[in-house]
């Protein structure tokens, strides 16, 4: 696969693309619950969401990132526990 020239990042646009990826259940509230405690999704649901996100992030910004990684693994508080705290996580990644 050709990668597109690395695009902008903005917090608003990689949060549209977030929510565009959830499963259409999983939308809900101004913050959705991704994953643990009232999560929407649960172990084998987030592996394929962050594989659809890792995809779609690679093609709608030129970037390819792992998000499952040691890094998110090794935090005290999970990076994929709303759609917020993720879109932070992938903007620290992205180095935005």
């Amino acid at each position: 696969m050709t990668m597109p020239a690395p695009a902008p990042v903005s917090s608003d646009s990689l949060r549209r693309l977030i929510l565009a990826t959830l499963p259409e259940s999983a939308r809900m509230g101004a913050n959705p619950v991704i994953f643990g405690a009232g999560g929407a999704l649960d172990s084998l649901g987030l592996v394929n969401f962050l594989a659809d996100l890792e995809y779609r992030i690679a093609e709608d910004y030129g970037r390819e990132l792992v998000l499952a990684s040691e890094r998110a693994m090794s935090r005290s508080r999970s990076p994929f526990r709303d759609v917020d705290t993720l879109t932070a996580y992938i903007l620290e990644l992205l180095g935005a």
